[in-house]
């Protein structure tokens, strides 16, 4: 399995890759993990307890990964402690768009000279990347070509079409949809933590395509006691961008605390994660910082009794096809959830299917303020009927990997016979 992030790093990328680790090993399947090296100067935010979440007994490769980050201190550029933030119109700027297709792309070498050592080593049947980073894919790719190993392309998020992807020259713009377009093609399997990924591909790739969600694990709510919060709180879980497009949010907020200023204080909006400049300076221009919260990003356990204490949880996505990950562990929450999106939108969608009338949909501030106050009034929130709703338990990890195991199974057992392009 390679990915360039595993535990100790943090974030929602890490849960699906290390879920599927955690849990396949039931289904028959032993994995092997190819990753890059924790580096203390620059690391994203770390959770050392998702180590306790997988198997004793997994072989884990690290290997170096020389990026983006290394090259920008070399020119006098300086590297925040637990992310790192590029401005536009930078150097910095400049410098990520030459790099394809990511930062980590030297990760290629060091990884494939591993990956050969590995398969000396180890018995491997199958191999499994997953992005982003893409330079996994290329990783996998060339190690497909070679041992002959039936081979899944998983993408979290697109490719091409991906928010954040740097606006590159002509000749790597165009060298990059090469990429993309090899990888899709010699990969055996395409899997897509939601729908819209699929569409964003090239049609004629869409029979070996298959949509395998992210999901919540119901161990990681073993036990957990909700946070206790001192006002009616707002919750968003996660990193929260510009391209995001939040604003409606902070808009509701100032809409329903001018017309009810009794409530400025009775409740709060928290922020669980990063939050970029465009949503400190939204919450400085309609003057919330009385009641907007800010906490860093914590261990995942911690996140859920926050999410589990909160009175509603929002969300937010830029389009109709994007899946937020948080969504899954909202259900299982079942708390009452705002979504900054269209009504006819695949996330909202899921969360209808699963569980009818939880998730108030819109996008104008106004009626965003109008279901804030309605929640105020009604805060019960009941629980029950959880434990027998078969759509939600469709999202539990263990499930999700059970699906990728039947996956590999399917590969393996046919006869395989590499057949070169023409």
């Amino acid at each position: 399995m390679i990915t360039q992030k595993f535990p100790p790093f943090n974030g929602v990328g890490v849960l699906r890759v290390t879920k599927f680790v955690k849990y396949i090993q039931n289904f028959g399947w032993r994995p092997v993990v190819l990753t890059c090296k924790r580096e203390e100067d620059h690391l994203d935010a770390v959770d050392e307890k998702l180590l306790d979440g997988i198997p004793k007994n997994l072989s884990i490769y690290r290997v170096n990964a020389p990026s983006l980050y290394d090259v920008y201190r070399l020119i006098g550029g300086r590297a925040k402690q637990g992310s790192f933030s590029l401005s536009k119109n930078s150097l910095a700027t400049l410098i990520r768009s030459l790099f394809v297709p990511d930062q980590y792309v030297a990760w290629y070498f060091t990884g494939v000279r591993k990956a050969k050592e590995i398969f000396q080593v180890e018995n491997i049947d199958a191999i499994y990347s997953t992005s982003p980073r893409e330079t996994s894919h290329l990783i996998g790719r060339t190690l497909h070509l070679k041992y002959k190993c039936p081979w899944i392309a998983d993408f979290r998020d697109p490719w091409i079409e991906k928010q954040h992807r740097p606006k590159r020259i002509q000749p790597l713009e165009q060298f990059e949809k090469y990429l993309e377009r090899i990888v899709l093609r010699d990969s055996d399997r395409i899997l897509a933590a939601w729908p819209g990924i699929v569409r964003s591909f090239n049609p004629a790739i869409e029979r070996k395509s298959q949509v395998l969600t992210n999901g919540f694990d119901e161990e990681d709510f073993r036990d957990l006691k909700p946070h206790v919060f001192p006002k009616f709180t707002f919750l968003y879980a996660g990193s929260l961008f510009k391209e995001l497009s939040p604003l409606p949010m902070f808009e509701a907020l100032d809409v329903l605390l001018r017309t009810r200023p009794k409530l400025r204080q009775k409740i709060q909006l928290v922020l669980l994660g990063r939050q970029d400049a465009f949503v400190r300076d939204t919450i400085k221009k309609y003057e919330l910082k009385y009641c907007v919260h800010i906490i860093p990003q914590i261990p995942h356990r911690e996140c859920l009794q926050y999410i589990l204490g909160a009175d509603a949880l929002i969300f937010s996505v830029p389009d109709k096809q994007w899946i937020p990950s948080k969504i899954f562990e909202y259900l299982r929450a079942s708390r009452p959830i705002l979504a900054i999106a269209d009504h006819d939108s695949d996330a909202v969608q899921i969360i209808e299917r699963v569980n009818p009338g939880l998730c108030l949909a819109s996008r104008d501030p106004g009626l965003m303020a109008c279901h804030m106050s309605n929640l105020l009034r009604n805060r019960e929130v009941s629980d029950c009927g959880i434990q027998d709703n078969r759509r939600l338990w469709a999202f539990e990890r263990k499930q999700l990997a059970k699906q990728l195991a039947h996956i590999l199974d399917t590969l393996v057992n046919q006869v395989y016979e590499y057949e070169p392009y023409k």
